[in-house]
């Protein structure tokens, strides 16, 4: 192990790996780069924002039969998130990344040099590259450091990543230095798989954040003062529910992020900070936001909850004219070569593609939801479960959804719901357009035989359209 005294502090600054090139001051957060047998101060580097990650510096466990060490991270942010990379030293000398992503896990290693990686620029959700398929396609910076890292980076390093799978088999094309670009290859994993020990605790969870992980807050919006209820969780993106303004929690103090055109409230059957008791679980509703399918006037909106339990992670529920359902993101991408999916040893049958847009929101979410958010989402079923394909511009997650009756939900909630509503609005414009359509099938036979007024018509038709686009 390479020691060295920080030239800001002169605090201890070990470096535990050989691979290490520069390590961040736990004092003073500067930016301690290793050059032969001397140190230089490359700056300071951002503080990490408290993100109540169980993982920590010094946090050990075992992979693939190895033994390994987190010595370091790089908080990386993008316009509607951020996401952990913890550096991993085994101890067979090997190093490895340890990806953190909205409770989901990967381990990747250096793969060489991807002379055949085409153009970042070219890469879109479902993108193949090999046998691979793009997941998650962005741009991000870097935010924050902590540890020792293989490499120099400091705030505001840019990276460009494409990420890609096969089933739990991952994939990054790492674009940061240019083409071509760097290749890592591992697995998804739970970390429970990974037998970690030096966990983060409860207490010292309390003592970096002053506050319990998952505790329900109320927080005054700092754009219309509405006290908006919110538990502590790894990404603070706040929707208020009275002004719909977007609001970030920073490590100092919220400030809004982004201003929307103000919703009317949403009566919900569940409300933010609801408890419930789910398969021996307790979790606590954070957000909540409702969505429409588009372009069809007869659609009406369902309502999806977001819970949170501090060790479990993140669950959804989702409640619509169907019934409800039990929702969880799958870190495993099934096989969509085809049509149908295949996916634990089932085939999947697709129902439907179809647009979603996202018509209300409020309370904390592990992204920045926002009014207006359109997603693709293509539904595949088999007997009373369904598998969705959600995709953006940026990426394409895959969620596995369960049916679940209501007196379950109930009997979770402990508390009466009321039936799902079965007669929501429809669309006004969609709903004027179809008049206009039946109003021309009744007038027409009469306008050819004679007996009808064309110009009355045009008229009636002209009022329909004007009123659709009013509307």
């Amino acid at each position: 192990m390479f020691k060295a005294f920080c030239p800001s502090c002169g605090a201890d600054v070990p470096f535990k790996s050989p691979a290490s090139v520069m390590a961040v001051c736990d004092y003073c957060q500067t930016t301690v780069l290793k050059d032969a047998d001397s140190v230089k101060d490359i700056g300071k580097m951002a503080s990490i924002l408290e993100d109540y990650s169980p993982l920590q510096i010094g946090t050990t466990g075992i992979y693939q039969n190895q033994a390994f060490t987190v010595l370091g991270r790089i908080q990386l942010k993008y316009d509607d998130g951020l996401w952990n990379e913890w550096y991993t030293f085994f101890d067979n000398g090997k190093e490895g990344w340890l990806s953190e992503a909205s409770g989901q896990y990967v381990f990747t290693f250096a793969d060489g040099v991807a002379n055949d990686a085409p153009a970042f620029e070219s890469l879109r959700p479902l993108s193949k590259y090999r046998l691979y398929s793009a997941t998650d396609v962005r741009t991000a910076r870097c935010t924050g450091g902590q540890g020792e890292l293989p490499f120099k980076v400091g705030k505001g390093w840019k990276t460009q990543t494409a990420d890609f799978r096969i089933k739990d088999n991952f994939l990054t094309l790492d674009y940061s230095d240019g083409v071509p670009p760097q290749r890592y290859v591992g697995k998804a994993v739970e970390l429970d798989q990974l037998q970690c020990q030096l966990l983060r605790d409860q207490d010292a969870i309390h003592e970096s954040a002053g506050r319990i992980k998952g505790q329900m807050q109320a927080l005054d919006c700092p754009s219309c003062g509405t006290q908006i209820p919110y538990a502590n969780q790894e990404f603070k993106h706040i929707v208020c529910p009275a002004c719909s303004a977007n609001v970030e929690l920073t490590e100092s103090k919220a400030i809004v992020v982004e201003k929307h055109q103000q919703q009317s409230y949403k009566q919900t059957n569940l409300k933010l900070g609801d408890l419930g008791n789910i398969d021996g679980v307790q979790y606590t509703i954070i957000g909540l936001l409702q969505a429409a399918e588009m372009d069809d006037y007869s659609t009406m909106p369902w309502t999806e909850y977001l819970l949170y339990n501090a060790d479990k992670g993140f669950l959804w529920l989702v409640e619509s004219s169907d019934g409800w359902e039990k929702v969880k993101v799958l870190n495993e991408m099934p096989d969509n070569s085809r049509d149908n999916l295949r996916y634990q040893g089932k085939t999947w049958k697709k129902l439907w593609t179809y647009r979603a847009k996202v018509g209300y929101a409020a309370g904390a979410f592990n992204w920045r939801v926002k009014v207006g958010d359109i997603t693709e989402i293509t539904d595949y079923q088999a007997n009373e479960q369904k598998i969705s394909a959600e995709k953006t511009a940026q990426e394409v997650t895959w969620s596995l959804a369960q049916k679940v009756p209501k007196a379950l939900v109930e009997k979770w909630f402990n508390k009466t719901l009321a039936q799902a509503a079965t007669h929501q609005l429809y669309d006004k414009k969609g709903l004027f357009k179809f008049f206009i359509v039946i109003l021309w099938l009744i007038n027409l036979p009469i306008i050819i035989f004679g007996s009808g007024s064309l110009i009355l018509t045009l008229i009636a038709s002209a009022v329909l359209w004007f009123l659709a686009m009013g509307t």
